[in-house]
């Protein structure tokens, strides 16, 4: 049986194709520490985002911090100014070595790719396509226009993930369900209520 797709609009605007943001917020591509768990929350169409952060440094000390960053803004038609990101250090309800802990119990580290899982995202019914002149089957997804956009960077020892989630509260009230959209807003909850931060 042939299955016809029917996609009304897609259209996902996400700063984490490339690596610019990462520049903006002075960190490296790459984790270097021993121990880290990034957050990068994009903000759709806007020129800014944050990463939050909490790592196992050289000195083997914990810290967590939330970057604001921002895209360099516009002065002239050839000149741009560059706005130096804001760090806030953060404090955890608990020591930041347990705070890591309950983020892997999360199952942070193994949460799968979106594209992995976007079947999900998608409404699907037999019809009859009288061109075809057959039944098929018809699908229809919600497109996202603007909002929020997520990139996890984990790595403890040896052991990494990385993933890369765009508008999973949207997604998740259209199509309830998905268990790694409800995993992952799990995660995020438990940040900002620990690190009393908005990852939003």
């Amino acid at each position: 049986m042939k299955i016809l797709f029917q996609v009304l609009f897609i259209l996902s605007i996400s700063f984490f194709k490339s690596q610019e943001f990462k520049k903006v917020a002075n960190i490296p591509d790459n984790i270097e520490n021993e121990k880290e768990i990034r957050i990068c929350i994009g903000s759709g169409i806007a020129n800014s985002g944050k990463i939050f952060r909490i790592y196992l440094n050289d000195n083997k000390k914990w810290n967590s911090e939330l970057i604001q960053w921002f895209f360099p803004k516009k002065i002239s038609e050839d000149e741009y100014e560059v706005i130096p990101p804001i760090v806030t250090k953060l404090k955890s309800k608990i020591s930041l070595d347990i705070a890591f802990l309950n983020l892997e119990a999360l199952n942070i580290g193994y949460l799968p790719k979106e594209e992995f899982f976007n079947y999900k995202k998608s409404k699907k019914e037999v019809v009859f396509d009288e061109n075809e002149n057959e039944y098929v089957i018809n699908s229809t997804e919600m497109g996202v226009l603007d909002g929020v956009d997520y990139k996890v960077q984990y790595q403890s020892n040896k052991r990494k993930n990385e993933f890369h989630y765009n508008n999973p509260y949207v997604y998740l009230q259209e199509y309830p369900g998905i268990n790694e959209y409800e995993s992952f807003i799990k995660i995020l909850k438990y940040v900002e209520d620990n690190f009393n931060v908005k990852l939003k």
